[in-house]
């Protein structure tokens, strides 16, 4: 029989090794913070090295502790990937997906209709997250994210890419001036996601200055400055995912100038073992084909 280290030890070992502090470890585990010192002890007795540097108020890993810690991060995220998926119960055709919001939003959804439904044949249990993912339920199947975002347990792939530009609506394009003159973004609001990035690059690249512009709009998600200038409110920097099926109904007009490349492109994250379930393989074909049309 193979002889495992004590598995309570190497619980609070992984909790500290995550947080590089004892203290925050016990405050996850519900234990004290001496608990906690003397679990990681005992293991380094056990396994006859030091996993930790201690210091006043925080601990960094040695690099047999860091090698230790990634055995143990993959191990336990394969065991909650096992156990969520046996609680789940696999055989009963439940895929679980894990989606960015923005992407579920003006992607997924407008696809995922009750013909591509009937065809999967499938129960799909969609969670959404404003942000990507750190770390995932033990229960979750696949990932659509922003970014490769490396996660324990999943294998990445590049799933969509994307281009930038400017995208208003006909009304607010026909109150003028022209789009192709120097003062058309100066008599509109632009609208922005999280900051000044997008306009900042594209009034670089379109020879255009920002600070002639004195209207602004921020919002924190790409969905709703697309709504935002769906509604006449400004003008956005949009791209051909979120606003796709805008622009081929005419609700949104590209406008002239340049086309920025995307910072990032979405991923789709698969659990990393040799066998996918039914469920999972077939919610993963449909989502590559998805991508592809």
């Amino acid at each position: 029989m193979r002889k495992l280290p004590n598995l309570n030890a190497t619980r609070a070992f992984e909790a500290a090794a995550r947080h590089g502090s004892f203290a925050a470890a016990a405050d996850e585990l519900g234990v004290s913070h001496a608990a906690v010192s003397r679990h990681v002890r005992n293991l380094e007795m056990e396994l006859g090295v030091e996993l930790f540097e201690r210091h006043a108020r925080h601990v960094v890993l040695t690099g047999e502790g860091s090698l230790f810690a990634r055995t143990v991060a993959r191990s336990f995220a394969d065991l909650a990937l096992g156990v969520g998926r046996l609680k789940r119960g696999t055989a009963k055709g439940t895929v679980v997906l894990d989606v960015e919001t923005d992407l579920a939003v003006v992607w997924l959804m407008p696809r995922l209709t009750a013909q591509a439904l009937d065809a999967l044949r499938l129960n799909v249990d969609l969670r959404c997250r404003p942000d990507p993912p750190r770390s995932l339920p033990g229960d979750v199947d696949l990932v659509l994210t922003w970014g490769p975002a490396a996660l324990i347990g999943f294998r990445s792939e590049p799933f969509l890419d994307l281009n930038a530009f400017p995208v208003a609506s006909p009304a607010l394009i026909a109150k003028g001036p022209d789009p192709v003159s120097p003062g058309f973004y100066a008599a509109h609001r632009l609208i922005h996601e999280r900051g000044l990035y997008w306009w900042r690059r594209y009034c670089e690249a379109a020879g255009v200055m920002l600070d002639d512009v004195d209207n602004h709009l921020f919002f924190n998600r790409t969905h709703l400055c697309i709504d935002a200038a769906l509604r006449g409110l400004g003008i956005a920097i949009g791209d051909h995912l979120s606003c796709g099926q805008h622009l081929r109904s005419g609700r949104l007009v590209q406008l002239p100038g340049p086309v920025l490349p995307g910072r990032e492109q979405y991923h789709l994250l698969t659990p990393d073992t040799a066998h996918l379930s039914r469920p999972a393989r077939q919610m993963r074909d449909w989502l590559r084909k998805a991508a592809k049309n």
